[in-house]
């Protein structure tokens, strides 16, 4: 009989162990249509419609199952992706588009479930590329992404809105304009109506129709209370570009403080509008970014209206 060397055993340990850390199992709940029973699990795989799991994490035999013979079965939140979730709540997007990306390729295996951890990895992942503004990995991630797992009202309207930002990517200003207008008359949460109207901006914008833009973006920038701070961000950076080019804010500008000054004109309101944004911007949207300077000079004007 051969006698393996100390050394050998240990790489063969090492080995054994390696390889049932990169066994996949996902640790559920089931509980039983019939009579509510209720027992742990760990799932190897699953379809739409089956499970197949171990009844131990260290079994070696597995079970298949029909999802329908189940009243629920409930995923334990996996610690990576609730690390994930931590960064994208605090704004770390970059961070957790790559853990996210983890997530959803560990999961793979029961990516069909219903609201699955790789499904649900794999919405936030392009929710991050939205929110860091890559448009193009975003359509890239579409054209691949099975949504059928998700289940949640929020997150499948999200899926609808992507649209809008497809047309922002190729810069389809007349579509943008008719999917704006259509999706504003539809009942909306608050950060998606902001997503919304900010596209709105965008299109009307890109029409070259910079005034009718300033509505929408004042929407977009009040239409959550800010929370979705990227849109309200780039929505207040929009309104201070528009008022910045404005012939007739500079013409308020010009006159400010003149026996010219005409408080009740249209500029100089504009003016005032521009003052408020740009305090607004440093106070509570910034996150980091610095006020571009040539719209600093807006913020002496609101120093003088407020005396």
């Amino acid at each position: 009989m051969k006698i393996l060397s100390l050394a050998a055993l240990c790489s063969a340990f090492v080995f054994t162990a390696a390889a049932q850390e990169n066994v996949f199992l996902a640790h559920v709940l089931l509980i039983e249509k019939e009579n509510g029973a209720r027992k742990e699990a760990w799932l190897v795989a699953a379809t739409k419609t089956q499970i197949r799991y171990r009844e131990t994490e260290l079994a070696a035999d597995t079970k298949d199952a029909r999802i329908s013979d189940f009243r629920s079965i409930y995923i334990y939140e996996p610690r990576e992706y609730a690390a994930a979730m931590d960064l994208y709540q605090g704004r770390k997007y970059k961070e957790a588009k790559e853990m996210f990306g983890a997530v959803k390729a560990r999961y793979k295996p029961i990516l069909p479930m219903e609201n699955s951890p790789a499904a649900l990895s794999t919405f936030y992942e392009m929710e991050c590329m939205r929110k860091l503004g890559d448009l193009d990995g975003l359509a890239a991630a579409l054209q691949t992404f099975i949504k059928d797992p998700l289940t949640r009202e929020t997150q499948l309207r999200q899926l609808d809105l992507y649209v809008l930002w497809d047309a922002v990517r190729t810069k389809s200003w007349d579509r943008l304009e008719t999917l704006a207008k259509e999706r504003a008359e539809t009942p909306l949460p608050g950060d998606q109506r902001a997503q919304v109207a900010y596209c709105h901006g965008l299109a009307l914008e890109g029409l070259n129709r910079p005034l009718e833009a300033l509505l929408p973006y004042q929407t977009a920038l009040t239409a959550d209370t800010g929370a979705s701070e990227e849109i309200a961000r780039q929505a207040a950076l929009r309104i201070l570009a528009i008022f910045n080019a404005d012939p007739e804010v500079k013409n308020a500008i010009k006159v400010w403080g003149s026996d010219n000054e005409n408080k009740n004109s249209r500029g100089h309101s504009n003016l005032k509008e521009a003052a408020a944004v740009a305090k607004l911007f440093e106070m509570s949207l910034a996150s980091g970014t610095a006020l571009p300077a040539e719209y600093k000079t807006f913020l002496k004007y609101l120093e003088k209206t407020e005396k």
